[in-house]
C-alpha cells in the first residue's frame, strides 16, 4: 500500500505527526495553528485538544495548560491521561492543594493507573520532601517491581537525600535493562551518581559508551553528552582533545534551538581551553592585564561571528545582544568589570587580589553575589511586573519554607537588601555564560520563565540611572563586578588557598557545624565564632539537622543573628554562607568593621554535600602553585603588611 492511501485512511494521524513535528523544531504558533484546526475540523476526537495542551506544556504556559485541559477532562472524561497532565501543571504553577485533591481524585477513578501514585511522589518532591516520596515509591515498588520510572524516581530521591550508594546499587541493577538504558531520566541520574561518586574515568568511559551507541540518535541529547564528556576531558588535563570536540560540536549545523545553545556554551568552553593553556606560560605579572583583555576581545569575537552566521535563531540572538549590550553599559559605568572568571583563571586572579589586598590593609569590605533567586527581589521591568509575587512566592518557598511575610516586613528586608548590593565593593552577577546556560528558546516567546527574569532583574537593575543615583554621570561606580559563581571559580582554580593563607582565624555564619572542622584540616584556618543558622529549606532534608527545623530562617533566626554578628577587630574576616540572607548580613559585617566574603554553596562543597551540579565540575589540579609565585609582587597596597 503506498504512503498517499496510508495517509488518507489516517488524516488525523497525518495532522498530529505534523504538528508534533512543529513543536519538535521550536516552531509553537505553527503548531498551535494545526492543532487548532485538527480540533476544530474533528470536535469528537482528543488528538487536537491533546496537541493544544501539549504546544502550551512546551511552552511551559502552565495557566493555560489548565485551561486547555479543563476542556478536555470535560469533554473526554474517561482519559485519565489528560487529568495527569492537569496534575503536573498544576505542579508547576505551583498549586499544591489544588493537585493533590486531583491525585486523590484519579487514585479513586482509576485505581488500577499508577501513574497517580507517581504523580503522589512527585507532589512531595516538589515540595522538598524527598522522604515522604521515597515512602511512597517504596509501597509502591512492592506492587508494581517491574515499573521503571518507579525505581528511576527512587534513585532521584536518593540522590537528593546525599545517599549517593544507594542510588548507585539501584542504577546499576537497572542499568542491566535494555529498555531503561534507552530512558533520558536513567542516563542524567545515571551521570550524576557517577559524578558526585568522583568516579571521572568510569564517567567518561560510560559517556564515550552512550555517544558511540547506534540507538542515541537524538541530536541534543548527543551534544549535551559530548559536553560533559569534553568537561571531563578539561578536567583529566586532555585539553587538546576537548578541544577538538567542541570544535566538532560548534561546527555542526544546530538545527534545534536546543543544539544551538550547546553550541553557544561550547564557545565558552573553546576560550576557557585557551586560557588553561595559556596559563601553563604565565610568569610576569605584567601579562596579566593584556590576557584579561585578550580573554573579553576573543570571546567577543567568537561569539559575533557565530551568532552573525547563525542570523535564523532570531529570539535566541536578538536575547543575547541584549544582554551584550547590558554588559557593555556596565563595564562604562562600573570602574572594574571581571566577568569572565568561569574561563580566565587571570580574572579570577585579579578578583582574588583585591580581596587579600583588603584583608591584608583590614579594610572594612563585602563581597555580594546574585543570583536568579536575589534577582527575583529586585524590581522587575514593567514588561515582567504581573510575575513579580509569584516569582517572590516561590523563591520565598526555596530559601525558606512556607514563611508568610507582611507588607511592612518584606518592605523593611528589601530596603536592607538594596543597601547591601550598594554597599558592596564586589558584586557578583549574572554574565554571558549563565545566561547561555539558562536559555530556553520557548521561555523567550514566553515571558523567559521565573530563573531567567530573575537573572534579568539583577543587570536591568545595575544598569538603572535610579538605582544608583547618588554617582554622577561622569564618574565611575566605585565598585567591582564579577561573576555571581566567583564563589565556584576561586575554588576551581585553587585560589581560596592563596587567601586562607594570609588568615589565622575567621567568623562563619553557616548551617554546617562542620565547617570549623573543614576549614581547619584543608586551610589551616580556625574559627572564631560560627553563627548558627537553619539550612536553605530545599536542601533541609539532605543536610537532616534535626536541632534546626523548629524555626525558619526568616524571620526568627534573621533578627537574631543581625543583632549578634561581632567584629572583633577591624578587619575581621567573614565567611558568610546564608542564601539571599547573606547579603544583609555581609553589610552589617562591613558597617561594623570586618571583610565578609559571600561564599554560599562552596560551603556545601566543601563537606562534601551535593547541591549543585556546576560544582561537580571543579577539577582537581593545583592551579594555586602558579599564582603563589606571583602573589607577593601583586599585593602592593598591602602597606608595611607581613607576607
Amino acid at each position: 500500500m503506498s504512503k498517499s492511501k496510508i495517509k488518507n485512511q489516517n488524516p488525523i494521524l497525518t495532522w498530529v505527526a505534523k504538528g508534533n513535528a512543529l513543536i519538535e523544531l521550536g516552531k509553537f504558533e505553527e503548531a498551535e495553528a494545526v492543532f487548532q484546526e485538527l480540533s476544530q475540523k474533528y470536535p469528537e476526537k482528543k488528538q487536537g485538544y491533546a496537541g493544544l495542551a501539549r504546544v502550551a506544556i512546551h511552552c511551559q504556559q502552565w495557566e493555560l495548560v489548565v485551561e486547555r485541559l479543563d476542556l478536555a477532562i470535560s469533554l473526554f472524561p474517561g482519559d485519565w491521561k489528560f487529568l495527569l497532565q492537569k496534575i503536573n501543571a498544576l505542579l508547576n504553577i505551583p498549586l499544591f492543594e489544588e493537585a493533590q485533591q486531583l491525585i486523590h481524585a484519579g487514585q479513586s477513578r482509576f485505581p488500577q493507573t499508577i501513574q497517580f501514585t507517581i504523580a503522589e511522589a512527585n507532589l512531595f518532591q516538589k515540595q522538598y520532601n524527598y522522604q515522604q516520596a521515597q515512602k511512597i515509591l517504596k509501597t509502591a515498588n512492592l506492587r508494581y517491581p517491574e515499573n521503571l520510572t518507579i525505581q528511576l524516581e527512587m534513585a532521584y530521591n536518593h540522590l537528593q537525600l546525599g545517599e549517593i550508594q544507594d542510588a548507585r546499587s539501584l542504577l546499576d541493577k537497572l542499568k542491566q535493562s535494555s529498555c531503561c538504558k534507552k530512558m533520558p531520566l536513567f542516563t542524567e541520574l545515571y551521570l550524576k551518581t557517577l559524578s558526585y561518586d568522583n568516579n571521572l574515568d568510569e564517567l567518561k568511559q560510560y559517556i564515550q559508551e552512550i555517544i558511540s551507541s547506534p540507538t542515541l540518535n537524538r541530536q541534543w541529547f548527543n551534544n549535551e553528552l559530548l559536553i560533559q564528556y569534553s568537561q571531563v576531558l578539561v578536567s583529566q588535563g586532555h585539553y587538546q582533545e576537548a578541544y577538538e570536540l567542541y570544535n566538532q560540536l560548534t561546527r555542526q549545523d544546530p538545527g534545534k534551538s536546543m543544539v544551538y545553545k550547546q553550541q553557544l556554551i561550547g564557545l565558552f568552553e573553546l576560550e576557557k581551553i585557551t586560557n588553561i593553556e595559556k596559563l601553563s606560560n604565565f610568569e610576569q605579572t605584567p601579562q596579566l592585564g593584556l590576557l584579561v583583555e585578550e580573554t573579553s576581545q576573543s570571546l567577543q569575537a567568537r561569539l559575533t561571528s557565530y551568532l552573525g552566521t547563525h542570523s535564523d535563531f532570531t529570539e535566541i540572538n536578538s536575547f543575547l545582544g541584549k544582554v551584550i549590550e547590558k554588559n557593555q553599559q556596565l563595564s562604562s559605568s562600573y570602574q572594574t568589570v571581571l566577568l569572565n572568571t568561569y574561563l580566565s583563571p587571570f580574572e579570577v586572579y585579579k578578583v582574588t587580589v583585591i580581596i587579600l589586598d583588603n584583608i591584608l590593609n583590614k579594610i572594612p569590605f563585602s563581597l555580594v553575589r546574585l543570583g536568579d533567586g536575589e534577582g527575583n527581589f529586585l524590581d522587575y521591568e514593567e514588561t515582567f511586573k504581573d510575575f513579580q509575587n509569584q516569582d517572590r512566592e516561590e523563591t520565598q518557598i526555596l530559601f525558606w519554607g512556607n514563611v508568610q511575610i507582611t507588607l511592612n516586613d518584606f518592605k523593611k528586608l528589601s530596603n536592607d537588601y538594596v543597601s547591601a548590593i550598594k554597599n558592596a565593593d564586589v558584586i557578583g552577577i549574572p554574565e554571558l555564560y549563565r545566561f547561555c546556560q539558562s536559555l530556553k528558546s520557548q521561555l523567550i516567546k514566553n515571558n523567559y520563565g521565573r530563573e531567567m527574569r530573575g537573572l534579568l532583574s539583577i543587570i536591568n537593575t545595575l544598569t538603572d540611572s535610579k538605582f544608583n543615583q547618588e554617582h554622577s554621570r561622569d564618574k565611575l561606580i566605585n565598585q567591582t563586578l564579577t561573576s555571581c559563581n566567583i564563589h565556584h571559580d576561586l575554588e576551581t582554580w585553587g585560589l581560596y588557598r592563596l587567601i586562607f593563607n594570609h588568615l589565622k582565624e575567621c567568623s562563619v555564619i553557616s548551617c554546617h557545624d562542620n565547617i570549623s572542622q573543614v576549614l581547619r584540616e584543608k586551610y589551616g584556618v580556625a574559627v572564631n565564632r560560627l553563627y548558627k543558622i537553619p539550612s536553605e529549606y530545599k536542601f533541609s532534608q539532605l543536610f537532616n539537622y534535626e536541632d534546626q527545623q523548629a524555626q525558619p530562617h526568616y524571620p526568627y533566626y534573621f533578627h537574631q543573628i543581625c543583632s549578634e554578628i561581632t567584629v572583633s577587630y577591624r578587619g575581621e574576616v567573614f565567611l558568610v554562607a546564608a542564601g539571599f540572607l547573606g547579603k544583609i548580613y555581609c553589610n552589617i559585617i562591613k558597617n561594623r568593621g570586618g571583610i565578609a566574603l559571600d561564599i554560599g554553596s562552596i560551603a556545601d562543597y566543601w563537606l562534601n554535600y551535593k547541591t549543585r551540579w556546576s560544582l561537580q565540575g571543579i577539577p582537581n589540579h593545583n592551579y594555586y602553585g602558579k599564582f603563589a609565585k606571583l602573589i607577593n609582587r601583586d599585593l602592593r597596597g598591602a602597606q608595611g603588611a607581613s607576607l
